[in-house]
């Protein structure tokens, strides 16, 4: 029984028959976010996954997602490495200008990954250019945009309901 794991795959029941999980899947934040992106009229975004299970297959799932709605164009899907180099998030950065028409960028990436991001598009004069969707991994959190709350500003993020059991 799994409190935090959101893989998609790990819904296969053929492969995990006795596995079960508290919080949604994935693809339900994936099909969230294609909503709230639909919801805005954007028809042209890109996406940004840190690399490995949760962000590549986050933005898999958005993808097929936006696929199947319809209507939603993506300009590009670009892959922060696990171990970034030095200057890593300027190049980014410069590939999301590479499309620069395509204001709205989809996050599936970790909280380092996207503090790291908020601050390259802050170093590049570009603070308020993009127009973030994130997916729970920042959710409600305040680490990744703390000193940097002028590039996050109006930043909407998905965060599963949750609630508090007493005792």
């Amino acid at each position: 029984i799994s409190y935090a794991s959101t893989a998609p795959e790990l819904s296969d029941p053929g492969r995990y028959e006795f596995f079960s999980r508290v919080v949604p899947p994935d693809s339900y934040q994936a099909q969230a976010m294609v909503a709230v992106v639909r919801a805005l009229g954007w028809s042209y975004v890109s996406t940004l996954a840190s690399e490995g299970n949760y962000g590549e297959s986050g933005v898999e799932a958005f993808v097929q997602s936006s696929r199947e709605a319809g209507g939603l164009c993506i300009a590009q899907s670009i892959k922060i490495p696990r171990e970034p180099k030095p200057g890593e998030f300027a190049k980014v950065i410069g590939r999301l200008m590479e499309t620069s028409t395509a204001r709205g960028v989809v996050l599936f990436a970790n909280e380092d990954d996207i503090r790291h991001v908020l601050e390259a598009a802050t170093l590049a004069n570009l603070s308020g250019h993009f127009s973030w969707v994130g997916s729970d991994s920042w959710g409600a959190k305040m680490a990744p945009v703390q000193g940097l709350e002028e590039a996050a500003h109006g930043a909407i993020t998905i965060l599963p309901k949750r609630a508090s059991v007493p005792g």
